[in-house]
């Protein structure tokens, strides 16, 4: 018995061992099973982009911004009026060829802004159910593709940045639902991207990530190129900023607690004399209000000096913005008529209809009875609905709609009649007999100006000739693609007829004429005229 009991206790042992060591191999290959299954996902940075106003809702997708903009015209003086406009940003502009070169027509195409070299962010993955998984600290290098190695399955993708690296210390070890961060300064400008995707073994696994923007961008725009230099320019700020926004990893979302404050958040410009000054960028807290504000201090130009505020604002999170003050002329008065200061233009990419600087440059050509002009470059000979837009006056898209309007045929034969040898707007400063009209290039020199008619002079007015009518030579397009004969000699302006339908107020006339070249003709419907607008 003592003989197979000494026998049997080490077969015993040599089993239990045998067992132990396949127990801990099989233990080891799932661990290396286990690591050897993950996949890599590929983790590539697009770039960012700021969210979308559409209506009341935010996206990422295009929104229609004249749906969006908010304008005022204030009166700065009997002279001068300052046009301020809310524009949401989510459009870049790129030169479009519907206008003539001397107009200031845009494009839109979608924005998107690289990241910065060297801008931290985390990259965090999650179950689809919320539970953590791992994350991991990166630093953006253009054209650097890191990698990140999960098991095949569905996961939430979250990268969280800053535009300053300025981000608070995240606990992203817990349930995605329970992240929720303080933020003390809008300034930080977090950055934030979500994406539920299933990693695949085998495949390719590419994370597309485009950044988004949470916080409300600000940038201040005023140019008063159309008037003259900016003398000075004084404190100018923005409310509402609220003091605190609590955000949610969960999907992105601003709350501000009760305790928030809200406080004015001041610009700061690069240059406070000019023609155009801009804003350094702002980031605030708006809460989505709808009574934002803006307030410049004293905003002086010549010897007008004087407060400007643009209320009534609807400022929501997230979204980027820039608030344009733009200095126009009220209008050139004659003829019992204020006249346009300038020829009509549409900038595409603002969807805004304006004015060009000067009386002296070229506008848009339009088709009558159509609201979107004549597109050159050989694509749009006749008007075309799909191209030139739906039926209407143009000249009453000018912002604020409504006050202006095209001119009809009594209003321009009032012109001619008010200008001639016996008008009320004749000064006769060089012969009692001829008219007020006075063909000439703008400058009276001929050198980088137009050729045109001024009204109300019989000679060029030399320095003051941004105070006197000027109807400049940009002729028309008469069913060609082709600049044709007129461009640069006549003038071919659309006005509306007495009876009905639409005419032409057509000039000629070489340098040094007395402007008798000026009368009232037929409209054709398949030309493209500049238009001068008059006020309602």
């Amino acid at each position: 018995m003592k003989f197979f009991t000494s026998i049997r206790l080490p077969i015993i042992c040599i089993i239990l061992m045998s067992v132990c060591f396949i127990g801990c191999k099989k233990d080891k290959n799932s661990d290396n099973e286990l690591e050897l299954g993950k996949t890599e996902v590929t983790i590539k940075i697009s770039g960012s982009e700021a969210q979308v106003q559409n209506g009341n809702k935010m996206s990422l997708g295009k929104s229609k911004q004249q749906d969006l903009k908010h304008s005022e015209l204030f009166s700065l003086n009997d002279e001068y009026h300052v046009l301020a406009t809310l524009i949401p940003q989510e459009d870049i502009t790129k030169p479009e060829d519907n206008v003539s070169i001397r107009s200031s027509g845009m494009k839109a195409a979608a924005v998107q802004t690289p990241v910065a070299s060297g801008t931290v962010y985390y990259l965090a993955v999650y179950r689809e159910t919320g539970e953590y998984v791992t994350h991991q600290q990166y630093t953006y290098v253009p054209n650097q593709e890191p990698k990140i190695n999960v098991n095949p399955g569905k996961y939430i993708f979250l990268a969280v940045a800053s535009g300053t690296n300025t981000l608070p210390t995240i606990n992203f070890n817990q349930p995605l639902s329970q992240i929720n961060l303080s933020i003390t300064d809008a300034s930080v400008d977090m950055m934030y991207f979500k994406q539920e995707m299933e990693v695949q073994a085998g495949a390719v696994n590419n994370l597309n990530i485009v950044l988004r923007h949470l916080f409300t961008q600000v940038v201040l725009t005023v140019n008063t190129a159309e008037i003259g230099d900016v003398v000075s320019i004084g404190a100018a700020s923005i409310t509402p900023n609220l003091s605190v926004a609590n955000v949610s990893l969960q999907d992105g979302s601003l709350s501000y607690p009760p305790t928030a404050t809200s406080a004015a958040k001041s610009f700061s410009f690069t240059n406070t004399t000019g023609q155009t000054l801009v804003s350094n960028p702002i980031f605030i807290f708006p809460s989505n209000s709808t009574a934002g504000s803006v307030t410049i201090g004293s905003f002086q130009i010549g010897t007008v000096s004087k407060p400007l505020t643009f209320s009534n604002l609807t400022l929501m999170d997230g979204i980027k913005y820039t608030i344009d003050f733009r200095l126009l002329a009220a209008g050139i008065n004659i003829g019992f008529e204020t006249w346009s200061s300038g020829n009509l233009i549409y900038d595409a990419g603002q969807d805004r209809y304006g004015f060009t600087l000067s009386d002296n440059d070229y506008g848009n050509y339009w088709f009558y009875n159509h609201l979107l002009p004549k597109k050159l470059g050989g694509t749009n000979q006749g008007p075309d609905p799909v191209i030139n837009g739906a039926s209407g006056d143009p000249c009453a898209q000018v912002l604020p709609k409504g006050i202006w309007r095209l001119p009809n045929e009594d209003e321009v034969n009032q012109l001619l009649t008010h200008t001639g040898p016996n008008g009320v707007d004749n000064p006769h400063n060089v012969n009692t007999w001829d008219p007020a009209r006075y063909v000439d290039y703008f400058d009276g020199v001929g050198s980088g100006t137009n050729l045109g008619m001024f009204f109300g002079t019989q000679n060029n007015p030399t320095v003051a000739r941004h105070d006197h009518l000027f109807f400049v030579y940009a002729g028309a397009y008469h069913n060609e693609n082709t600049q044709g004969p007129t461009i640069g000699h006549e003038g071919n302006y659309l006005i509306t007829g007495t009876g009905g339908g639409y005419r032409e107020f057509h000039l000629t006339g070489a340098s040094g004429n007395i402007g008798y070249g000026a009368s009232v003709g037929q409209a054709d419907q398949l030309s493209a005229y500049q238009i001068r607008c008059v006020k309602n």
